[in-house]
């Protein structure tokens, strides 16, 4: 093998390298990205300890609802004042929303058309 052809494999073998580092570190992301997913639903991120009702369930901030519904803070003040939104609890001052009630919430939301029964 000549000097050339050994620098040409050393390229194609870096090139190779540098392919599987950048998924490597794709794959390292979406981990890291599923963690902080996994830790807003049942905490707080880096809080060790969510806050729990006394029956066991995980009790939800009003950020975290927001981020699973995806509508802001402000939505969420103003369904509650009409009692349209999930289920709340309010708990020394802050607003907690039990897991179960926001899936409950979502499952009753759901729809199997676009429109709505003929109205006769």
């Amino acid at each position: 093998m000549t000097g050339i052809e050994l620098v040409r494999e050393f390229q194609i073998a870096a090139t190779g390298a540098r392919r599987a580092l950048a998924v490597a570190e794709k794959a390292v992301a979406d981990l890291n990205a599923k963690a902080e997913a996994f830790a807003l639903a049942f905490g707080q991120p880096g809080d060790a300890s969510p806050a729990i009702a006394s029956n066991g369930d995980a009790l939800l901030t009003a950020d975290d609802v927001a981020g699973i519904l995806r509508v802001s803070k402000a939505t969420l003040a103003r369904w509650r004042v009409l009692g349209t939104g999930p289920g709340y609890v309010k708990k020394q001052g802050r607003i907690l929303y039990r897991a179960e009630t926001v899936e409950k919430f979502v499952i009753s939301k759901e729809r199997t058309k676009t429109r709505d029964e003929a109205r006769p």
